[in-house]
């Protein structure tokens, strides 16, 4: 009976999506696959360009740069001229610039092709959150990003991979003309398919209260909105240091090599696409949303304290776990109260604030986190991601009380 059931959770998380859903999840599963030169960047930039190391940093932080304004402009441009015309416009026009990069030569021309591929390229991500909103029930917007999660998790683990070998034996022209292909085919894919799709039932649906409320709150007048992304900016910042410090912290301070760290991201991914679907989705259902993200939360804040630990492999995994639930149960339930938090008819420029304050945690996390680590020690800086936790717990656990 225990198996029925658990088969039975399996089946029900990835079952009853709308057919414009799996459309989403399909261009996003394209274009994550093909997602092959910002991971080789720094080291194309280096090895064969002969940019130096401080050179190559100041070039891939023009792609969170550009990002944080490709998601502004993208979910404004959402609210006028519509979410399928964004996504088009990111995919093709991404695409294109991301085969043309591969002839730029001098920093000046490498600074500004990668803040404007990623000005554009990002816009796919605001667009895509309100394209899933006309779609899905509030009360399955957790499951639905689980779903959209899992075919970007998929995506980006094939294409390092994928990547990496096509550097070696074809050279690295090659994955500029491979990501901007897959980009430009995404976007064929959604201009076909997007011709079937269902008029819009969820704004149909929407109340006159809700239209009246949405013109005259935009995002930033929005007071409870604007905690709440100020709440994730802080845990943003806190999460992300497991891909910026964590490693360099292993290598370094407990000296473990690259194939123990690749394992131990490897195995997160793993754990992400067996877990997560079924998780959120029964919690969900039980209407545990609140405190799953809480939960989620606090297990990001207590993952980093276990390298307070003497070294210890089994301290890695267990950092790992914790990570990884966090992961689990806070950002797809995070990504869903932003955008069941905004009105309908604004619903573009809430999703803009909304990535761009993820943007900015991308663009500040790395230099702020490995810069406090050199100044304080480690030691002190896992207790401050703990602490920066903590708050952002504090802040999700008084705002959502009304609002979940």
């Amino acid at each position: 009976m225990r198996k029925f059931n658990s088969l039975k959770l399996y089946r029900d998380a990835y079952s009853g999506h709308p057919p414009e859903i799996w459309t989403l999840a399909i261009i996003t599963l394209i274009n994550r696959i093909g997602t092959m030169v910002i991971p080789f960047l720094t080291v194309y930039l280096t090895t064969i360009l002969g940019f130096s190391l401080k050179q190559a940093g100041i070039l891939v932080s023009a792609f969170g740069f550009g990002s944080l304004v490709g998601s502004y402009i993208a979910g404004r441009l959402c609210d006028t001229i519509g979410e399928n015309r964004v996504i088009l416009a990111s995919l093709f026009t991404s695409g294109f610039l991301l085969v043309f990069l591969q002839f730029a030569e001098t920093f000046t021309q490498f600074f500004s092709l990668i803040f404007i591929t990623a000005a554009f390229g990002e816009g796919y991500r605001p667009a895509l959150m309100v394209a899933m909103a006309n779609y899905v029930p509030k009360a399955e917007m957790g499951r639905t990003f689980s779903f959209m999660r899992l075919a970007i998790n998929l995506g980006m683990s094939a294409a390092p991979v994928i990547g990496g070998i096509t550097a070696v034996h074809l050279g690295y022209a090659w994955l500029f003309w491979i990501d901007g292909v897959t980009c430009i085919a995404a976007a064929l894919y959604f201009w076909q398919a997007k011709k079937h799709w269902r008029v819009k039932p969820n704004v149909e649906k929407q109340n006159g209260s809700e239209r009246s409320q949405a013109k005259t709150l935009p995002a930033h007048k929005d007071i409870k909105f604007m905690i709440y992304i100020g709440a994730t900016l802080l845990a943003g910042v806190a999460f992300l240091q497991w891909f910026h410090s964590v490693p360099v912290f292993l290598k370094t301070v407990w000296h473990y090599d690259e194939q123990l760290i690749g394992i131990l991201l490897g195995f997160n991914a793993v754990l992400v696409v067996l877990i997560e679907m079924p998780a959120i989705h029964a919690l969900e259902k039980a209407g545990k949303t609140r405190i799953t993200l809480l939960i989620g939360l606090a297990c990001i804040g207590i993952a980093y304290l276990f390298f307070l630990m003497p070294k210890a492999l089994a301290v890695c995994f267990f950092a790992l776990i914790f990570w990884t639930l966090g992961e689990i149960f806070y950002i797809p339930l995070n990504n869903a109260t932003a955008l069941n938090m905004s009105p309908a008819s604004k619903r573009g420029e809430y999703t803009a604030w909304y990535w761009m304050v993820w943007s900015l945690a991308h663009v500040l996390g790395p230099p702020l986190g490995l810069g406090l680590a050199d100044e304080l020690g480690f030691d002190l800086f896992w207790l401050l991601l703990a602490g920066l936790a903590a708050v952002s717990f504090f802040i999700y656990q008084v705002l959502l009380k009304k609002t979940v």
